[in-house]
């Protein structure tokens, strides 16, 4: 995955001299600060700079610049006269920012005060005191809300301001509420960022012909000469039942939480497809964009002989255990492992999930452990502050006559 083009970002904001001593300019820098570390920003630049722009113009006065043209230019680098109507980069990216803004204040359990908000159809931030500040000087940033146009009374702002002190109590035990919940749920805090995103989840599984050995000349199809028979032996049309009940996990989990989807089999899918949301994608040795993910990680998979699969760590690479020899007789296969990746792809800030098992035993494992909150609930103990980060576990499942057992930890971590 390449790493995004530097100058797409603009550099740290810096104040202008003669605001820096605003207190309130400061409460805002701070605020900004802790958002920017945070789980919901820190492993997104593209909408850590969209966020980071639009405080840096207001606190400086901008504010009545920041219109979606300026910030595609600014901070996207597009050409001044480019087609907004067409180009809805700005657009996706301050929904994206706003959604996480709430993710943040709902679910960090953070305390501040100063709030940071981004109201819909407005580019403009507003900032929200939730302790007395000192009425600001001339030329720093005004208290509530942000941008006041003039002749409005100075006694119905300091109404305004007196209403949020007294729902500061109420406003705190929700957030805390919330925030302890969203601690307290694996599920939510392993897909949170899959059901948090704007955009659909592609569900992207292995088929027969990803699971074809290396190297095997595949004969060009000609479609007008496949009879429907032919069509349905197809390796690229084919998965296996286990793949597909995997399939159907992640679904079913998807489905409850109202996150719309797309499935594509590992051959028709690009790499374009890949960087328009959310992927889950499922199967390792059949599936080709797993191997892909995978291949530069602590944890991949390697072929040690012609029917061989070893899941090889990096750190350790003597170690040959969590393999398996396709020539094994079914019935004496005990045991499978399988990989599960949750990163962050860099050129499109969205998440991509792994759920590969060496055979369809270990994927189908991998798929009930990530829709399982008891199973996830084990990343607490083997990876201490996952939530929020990329993860990369290996997961052993014993498998006894061809049926999978209960998935458990054997190898993770964290960065």
């Amino acid at each position: 995955m390449a790493s995004p083009v530097a100058q797409e970002f603009p550099p740290p904001f810096q104040l202008h001299p003669e605001k820096e001593e605003s207190p309130l300019a400061e409460l805002v820098l701070g605020q900004l600060r802790t958002i920017l570390a945070s789980p919901s920003f820190r492993n997104s630049k593209r909408y850590a700079a969209v966020l980071r722009y639009v405080i840096e113009q207001a606190l400086n006065g901008n504010a009545d610049h920041l219109k979606e043209r300026t910030i595609g230019v600014d901070v996207f680098g597009r050409k001044a006269d480019y087609d907004t109507a067409a180009d809805h980069v700005v657009r996706s990216a301050m929904a994206e920012v706003r959604k996480r803004l709430t993710h943040y204040y709902s679910d960090s359990g953070a305390s501040s005060d100063v709030l940071i908000e981004l109201q819909p159809g407005s580019y403009v931030p507003q900032f929200r005191t939730s302790t007395a500040v000192a009425e600001p000087s001339r030329g720093s940033v005004p208290l509530v809300p942000a941008v006041e146009t003039a002749g409005k009374s100075r006694r119905l702002r300091w109404r305004v301001v007196g209403l949020l002190f007294a729902l500061l109590p109420v406003l705190a035990l929700g957030t805390l509420v919330r925030s302890t919940w969203g601690r307290n749920d694996p599920l939510k805090s392993f897909w949170g960022p899959v059901f948090d995103s704007s955009r659909d989840v592609l569900l992207c599984v292995g088929n027969l012909e990803g699971g074809q050995a290396p190297g095997r000349n595949v004969s060009p199809i000609d479609m007008r000469l496949l009879s429907m028979g032919d069509f349905h032996r197809l390796p690229g049309e084919t998965i296996h039942v286990s793949d597909a009940i995997a399939l159907a996990n992640i679904v079913s989990l998807l489905g409850k939480s109202n996150k719309r989807w797309r499935i594509a089999h590992q051959t028709e899918a690009d790499y374009g497809d890949l960087r328009r949301g959310p992927v889950v994608l499922i199967g390792l040795m059949n599936n080709q964009w797993t191997e892909r993910f995978t291949g530069k990680t602590r944890f991949r998979a390697e072929r040690i002989a012609p029917r061989t699969v070893v899941i090889r760590d990096a750190r350790n690479p003597q170690n040959n255990s969590w393999s398996m020899d396709y020539a094994t007789p079914l019935l004496n296969i005990t045991r499978d492992y399988a990989l599960i990746l949750r990163v962050f792809d860099p050129n499109s800030d969205e998440p991509v999930i792994t759920a590969a098992g060496i055979s369809v035993f270990g994927t189908l494992a991998a798929s009930e452990f990530l829709t399982n909150p008891r199973d996830l609930s084990e990343l607490s103990r083997v990876a201490p502050g996952w939530q929020g980060k990329n993860l990369e576990v290996v997961l052993s499942t014993e498998v006894v006559r061809a049926k999978t057992g209960r998935p458990h930890i054997v190898a993770a971590q964290v960065w």
